[in-house]
C-alpha cells in the first residue's frame, strides 16, 4: 500500500478509486475533502485561521463521512448488502403485505 503525504492525498485516491461513486455523491465528496484539507492544516499548523490542535469532532466526522460514502472496509460492507437485497425496504413492504394481510 503506498503511503500518502497528507489526508487529502490519501482520501483523493480514496474517492477516484471508488467506481460507485457518482454525481449524486458530489456534495459528500466535497464535504469529505473539506475536512481532510482541515486536518491537514490543523495537523500542519500551517494555517493561522485554524486551530493549532485537533479537536474531537473533525477526525470522527471525516471518518462517518468515509463511511457513509463506502469508503472504509464496514462501509463497503453495508454496500454490498445494500446490492444483494433485490428491491430494498419498499419491497419488503409490498411483499409482506401482499402475502400477509388480505385488503378490505
Amino acid at each position: 500500500m503506498k503511503a500518502f503525504d497528507s489526508v487529502l492525498a490519501a482520501t483523493e485516491a480514496s474517492i477516484a478509486a471508488a467506481s460507485h461513486l457518482g454525481v449524486l455523491d458530489a456534495g459528500a465528496i466535497e464535504v469529505l475533502r473539506h475536512l481532510a484539507r482541515t486536518i491537514d492544516a490543523i495537523a500542519d499548523g500551517d494555517d493561522e485561521d485554524k486551530p493549532k490542535s485537533l479537536d474531537n469532532v473533525t477526525i470522527p466526522t471525516y471518518l462517518k463521512a468515509c463511511d457513509a460514502l463506502g469508503l472504509t472496509p464496514a462501509g463497503r460492507t453495508r454496500l454490498d448488502e445494500k446490492k444483494e437485497s433485490p428491491g430494498g425496504k419498499l419491497a419488503l413492504l409490498r411483499s409482506a403485505n401482499s402475502t400477509g394481510r388480505r385488503s378490505a
